[in-house]
């Protein structure tokens, strides 16, 4: 949580933000929350989802281009958590506060089951992919009602900015304006870019039967497709549900079975699967700068800095974060 948000945040603004939804106080529980402040609701049998974020991160036109964005895929037959509109017909509700406004938006609470080891299997990977090929598939059919409410690209996103939020001094600065200088060159096609959920990892979605549920639709915003699978690589190579005593044929059978889900609903290039590594490293040096965005490097205790450290090691260099060759197994799965 930004700190400048967590100051502000009160009781108060709870007790208006459910009131502006016609909640009962005792009906809303907390469910925590990384960046904004999130609740759960019930109401006239139904749950919900109460989500109060903040200027500093969002502005209204903004949100309102993920909620539009949300009826395009659900009109497309994607099974998202809708929006709710306020008590009085509003689709964000915003409260004025010292500095800026708290902004509150409520969804309908995602049908089925967080993922467990149990799900954690071959068909969950090839359903996962295919899930993310028919968002991008569906993407492509969109166009945004006015400028206004245009997410930003991915390039220009804030924990990108690392100059902001890391010592001058920090190697970490160059390497990463190199690497997205680098990646933004990638020409930009209907096919290859567009609007994509980038943090579709496994507790964005829930299991209900064979229906996958996505939420959370915070972070969506333009970018290179390839890049939204690379994300989704990341979390799920990287930080698995259950562990595997033969990690690299994990990694394997993990993007075979993604890759083929994901085949059903929309194309890819070798060329562009090229640039798999690349993005999963840029999405590593993002979790690295939030870390210095939300904590205070120097109240870290020796083992966090050993971690920190680390994780700068596998930044820097430009060996892949795992050893897995994309290009060649993706080869594999058309033989």
């Amino acid at each position: 949580m930004i700190p400048e948000i967590k100051a502000q945040f009160t009781e108060d603004i709870l007790n208006e933000a459910i009131q502006r939804y016609d909640i009962e106080p005792g009906d809303v529980r907390s469910l925590g929350g990384f960046e904004s402040f999130v609740y759960e609701y019930a109401k006239n049998g139904k749950s919900y989802v109460l989500k109060i974020t903040h200027t500093i991160r969002r502005t209204v036109d903004y949100i309102m281009g993920e909620l539009e964005w949300l009826n395009h895929l659900a009109d497309q037959g994607i099974t998202v958590a809708r929006a709710i509109p306020s008590a009085k017909g509003q689709w964000i509700e915003e409260i004025p506060k010292d500095q800026g406004s708290f902004l509150v938006i409520s969804y309908e609470k995602a049908r089925g089951n967080a993922i467990s080891t149990e799900v954690w299997n071959e068909s969950l990977f090839e359903a996962w992919g295919e899930l993310i090929g028919n968002i991008h598939r569906a993407t492509k059919k969109y166009e945004v009602s006015s400028a206004k409410y245009k997410r930003q690209a991915w390039e220009v996103e804030e924990q990108l900015r690392a100059e902001t939020y890391l010592m001058p001094n920090d190697v970490m600065i160059d390497i990463l304006k190199e690497r997205v200088n680098r990646l933004r060159l990638i020409p930009q096609t209907r096919d290859t870019y567009g609007l994509v959920h980038a943090d579709l990892h496994q507790k964005n979605f829930y299991l209900d039967g064979q229906n996958m549920h996505v939420f959370d639709f915070d972070d969506c915003h333009y970018t290179y497709f390839i890049n939204d699978i690379g994300i989704t690589l990341y979390y799920a190579l990287w930080y698995p549900a259950k562990k595997y005593e033969n990690k690299e044929e994990y990694y394997r059978t993990f993007f075979h079975c993604f890759m083929r889900g994901y085949l059903k609903q929309n194309t890819v290039t070798v060329e562009e699967v090229s640039y798999l590594h690349d993005f999963m490293k840029i999405r590593h040096t993002l979790l690295y700068i939030i870390l210095h965005q939300t904590s205070d490097i120097t109240t870290l205790n020796p083992e966090q800095l050993k971690i920190r450290a680390q994780h700068q090691s596998e930044i820097v260099t430009e060996e892949p974060l795992l050893p897995i060759d994309f290009v060649y197994e993706f080869t594999q799965i058309h033989n």
